[in-house]
């Protein structure tokens, strides 16, 4: 019997060996090519480490993160950066201008993609630390440790995961002492610039930013003093700086453009809003300076002050598992010993960010430590790889080995029980809450209807209405915004025309009207109407039980 060879039994189409061989010939020369050797040498020059730092954070924070749009300042964030509109103090320019890009991006809807925009900022925050701890010549398992127990953290994985400003304001953070690190190892007036341009950024972005110039100014001028202080270099500095706070200049022209979304102001009894003139020197000052909170600023008596530091010091060992805690403070010292300089610069930046936050009296304080928490995973870094140096001197080579893969273990054991206890506690990845009730809001709202609320009612609201076009005739006025006596004065002068939805019923309400419960808000009824209410709901009972 005559036998077929293999490759006679499925015949190619004609042309398609000679296009098959083309191709790998081509192929071939390509991998012999100067072009593929220049980029062979490029990705092996790439480092690794620190690109997995961003890749394995981000994975966890897309698994975890919130499906839609998010409570509280999530909603008034989002909600800003796509309309082109004003949020109220510090104004937050820089991630107003970034988000109204980011937020266009066709990915899901718009509150996705801004929860979106923080695991990215999340992510590179890790990125850029790791960078940092490879100058400092921290290895790999140190990193890993370190780093892994501040991207699985609580707080850091929890913000994350919605649109919030402050892993933004740990990547910018993170690239600030980047670039004073780089500038310290050849101090151009080039690598002086970019260290102002982030830091003018950073100022427009977050104002806490302030609390971070100590420490850099310590290290600019404990490195190199005589060339800080050429003219080239202050001139290159004052350039960046400026360059970077030139974000500010949203403020102003967004404030022309009369936004639909505008935090930065206040409403009268008769529902007028009176913008701040952010045209102005003052008024620009009011918002990016934090004057409505600066009540909430040092208000804590030195009793009250222990207490929130002993808080803080609870918090921070949760975020780090416990495990953080001995090698952060061993890094500290350390870091200190071996370059004062950055050690000084790293303690001043921990120091002043929590400090100001320990006496900021604010309910959410929790979620604003993370630019401590950065500096302490630095210090952890640090404080691994010294332990990983010592157990490699000894001598007893078994003793050794077993000694340095228990302490792998412990690194690894760390950040997995760490990811897997706080998977459960931060996962958001089904949580579709905020949009449920900003939608059964607007679905029970009658026509023209005035809805009040907090945060954790309005933002959402106007979510629905200004980017998705939900509703329009529904006016929502967020209670930050109007005096609690003017509040009082617009319900009685509007009960009568239009309904009235409040989140929770204002204390000084005059006895006339009742706020009757109409989840998940309340609504606001003059008692006479209750009355007839009432009768009519008995009426109409009686006759569906004599039928």
């Amino acid at each position: 019997m005559r036998t077929t060879p293999e490759s006679n039994l499925y015949p190619l189409a004609p042309g398609r060996g000679q296009a098959a061989e083309g191709v790998a010939s081509r192929i071939s020369r390509f991998a012999s090519s100067r072009l593929a050797r220049v980029w062979i040498r490029s990705l092996a020059k790439l480092d690794w480490y620190s690109w997995l730092a961003f890749a394995l954070p981000f994975l966890i924070y897309v698994l975890t993160l919130a499906p839609t749009i998010y409570n509280l300042d999530s909603a008034e964030l989002t909600t800003a950066a796509y309309t082109g509109g004003l949020m109220r103090a510090t104004g937050y320019p820089f991630y107003l201008t970034i988000g109204y890009l980011w937020s266009h991006i066709p990915l899901g809807d718009v509150g996705y993609r801004m929860n979106l925009f923080s695991a990215v900022c999340g992510a590179l925050t890790v990125h850029l630390a790791a960078r940092i701890l490879r100058r400092w010549h921290i290895g790999g398992w140190a990193t890993f440790g370190a780093l892994g127990l501040l991207a699985t953290s609580t707080f850091f994985w929890g913000l994350s995961l919605v649109a919030e400003v402050y892993t933004l304001h740990t990547a910018i953070m993170a690239s600030l002492i980047l670039a004073l690190l780089r500038w310290r190892e050849q101090p151009s007036p080039g690598r002086l610039a970019l260290v102002g341009l982030l830091g003018g950024i950073g100022m427009t972005h977050h104002a806490a930013m302030v609390l971070l110039v100590p420490g850099s100014l310590f290290y600019v001028f404990t490195s190199h003093p005589k060339k800080l202080l050429e003219v080239r270099s202050l001139l290159a500095a004052a350039a960046g700086t400026l360059l970077g706070l030139s974000f500010y200049l949203y403020l102003p022209l967004r404030y022309l453009a009369q936004p639909a979304f505008n935090y930065a102001g206040i409403y009268t009894a008769g529902l007028e809003f009176t913008p701040v003139n952010l045209t102005t020197l003052d008024g620009l000052w009011w918002l990016i300076s934090g004057k409505a909170f600066a009540g909430m600023m040092l208000a804590y008596s030195p009793q009250e002050l222990a207490a929130e530091g002993r808080m803080f010091a609870t918090q921070l060992w949760q975020a780090f598992f416990a495990a953080g805690i001995a090698p952060g403070l061993l890094g500290l010292a350390l870091l200190w010993r071996r370059d004062w300089r950055a050690g000084g610069m790293l303690a001043l930046m921990f120091a002043l960010s929590a400090g100001f936050y320990i006496n900021y009296r604010v309910m959410d304080k929790d979620t604003m430590y993370l630019p401590a928490y950065l500096a302490w995973a630095l210090w952890v870094g640090v404080g691994y790889q010294s332990a990983l140096d010592w157990i490699r001197q000894i001598d007893q080579e078994t003793w050794r080995r077993r000694t340095l893969n228990a302490a792998w273990a412990v690194m690894l054991g760390g950040v997995l029980l760490a990811l897997v206890w706080n998977w459960r506690l931060v996962d958001l990845s089904d949580d579709w809450s905020t949009r449920q009730r900003g939608e059964e809001i607007l679905s029970l709202a009658g026509p023209n209807a005035l809805v009040f609320g907090w945060w954790n009612t309005v933002p959402v609201v106007q979510y629905l209405q200004l980017v998705e076009g939900q509703r329009p005739d529904v006016r929502a006025v967020n209670r930050f915004l109007i005096p609690s006596h003017d509040l009082i004065k617009t319900i009685i002068k509007e009960v009568a025309y239009r309904p009235i939805y409040i989140d929770s019923p204002p204390r000084n309400l005059p006895a006339r009207l009742r706020a009757v419960p109409n989840p998940p808000v309340y609504q606001i009824l003059p008692r006479s109407r209750l009355t007839t209410i009432s009768l009519s709901r008995s009426v109409e009972a009686h006759r569906s039980h004599r039928r």
